[in-house]
């Protein structure tokens, strides 16, 4: 309805064991980003047609693999 088309979704950052998540909407040209709880943001990712890409930041793996404490 605001005349946007999905992009992606990122989930962008993890702080205090939170996950943070950014839902990308292509608007007039311009790419917008919507900050969002990572399970809504997946759950619009999967219920689009075609699904949208989900990527992680490489901050995110590094902390989730142990490099960034």
């Amino acid at each position: 309805q605001l005349g946007g088309q999905f992009q992606d979704v990122v989930i962008s950052e993890l702080k205090d064991h939170t996950y943070y998540a950014v839902l990308r909407v292509r608007q007039e040209g311009e790419l917008v980003e919507i900050d969002s709880r990572p399970s809504d943001a997946i759950a619009v990712a999967v219920t689009c047609d075609p699904q949208l890409p989900i990527y992680v930041s490489e901050d995110v793996l590094t902390d989730v693999a142990g490099g960034g404490q």
